[in-house]
């Protein structure tokens, strides 16, 4: 598998964990220059990933908003537990 494959197959939260990785490799001054470049590589496409893994989650999200049912306000006088349809 190549790395943007499995870029790719990786969760949020693994890319997450793996750019905090790649960051404290980057810190490290004993990281030389050919896995710096790899590494800033990786970094930017795994953050490329990520950003597209939000907006797919947003559009998600903002489907279940439109897609959620009437809301329910408390009402002391109703007989349905105190809740009614508004």
């Amino acid at each position: 598998m190549s790395p943007r494959n499995k870029e790719k197959a990786l969760t949020f939260e693994q890319s997450m964990a793996r750019l905090e990785e790649i960051a404290t490799r980057l810190d490290n001054p004993e990281t030389g220059l050919e896995e710096t470049i790899a590494l800033v590589e990786e970094g930017r496409r795994l953050v490329a990933a990520s950003r597209a893994l939000l907006e797919q989650a947003e559009l998600r999200i903002n489907k279940l908003d439109v897609a959620a049912p009437t809301a329910v306000a408390a009402t002391p006088n109703n007989a349905d537990n105190g809740f009614t349809l508004i």
